[in-house]
């Protein structure tokens, strides 16, 4: 069972929104094994995850328009692809198509001791023009600074 859920935060202006399907762990072996190393995967069970803001923002150094977006990501144990494509609204990533993206960087994951059995978004305020967005599940978090432009 994959619950869908979601997680937003204002950042000054910036409203900022995930929403994804929610998959357990269940003694699996995630990163690695259910999910295999190096492919795309759709970041949540079921239909693609999606983010959406209505300011634009600059995230590793670039900037990602005001709008809605399929979030991906292509898991490796030295660092992990973040992907932000508009192909948002689809199942799983049948339709993922690398010409749709629109940003695309490479952030390292941190491992934690913890087993977080379900997965998480978090959209951190750090101050009125800076966050974090952040994706923990099984071990690993992989977490990312923004700022509203």
């Amino acid at each position: 069972m994959s619950p869908h859920t979601s997680t937003m935060a204002m950042v000054g202006d910036a409203h900022i929104h995930f929403d994804y399907s929610s998959p357990g762990v269940r003694n699996r072996i995630v990163f690695g094994g259910l999910l295999p190393y190096d492919a795309v995967w759709q970041a949540g069970a079921h239909n693609a995850t999606w983010m959406e803001t209505n300011k634009d923002l600059t995230i590793d150094g670039k900037v990602l328009n005001a709008g809605k977006y399929g979030f991906f990501v292509i898991p490796n144990q030295e660092e992990w692809t973040i992907i932000f494509n508009t192909n948002w609204d689809q199942h799983g990533k049948d339709e993922y198509d690398e010409n749709n993206d629109v940003l695309r960087f490479k952030v390292a994951p941190k491992i934690s001791e913890e087993i977080k059995e379900h997965l998480e978004y978090k959209v951190t305020k750090v101050n009125n023009t800076s966050g974090t967005i952040s994706l923990s599940w099984e071990k690993v978090i992989v977490e990312f600074p923004f700022e509203v432009n």
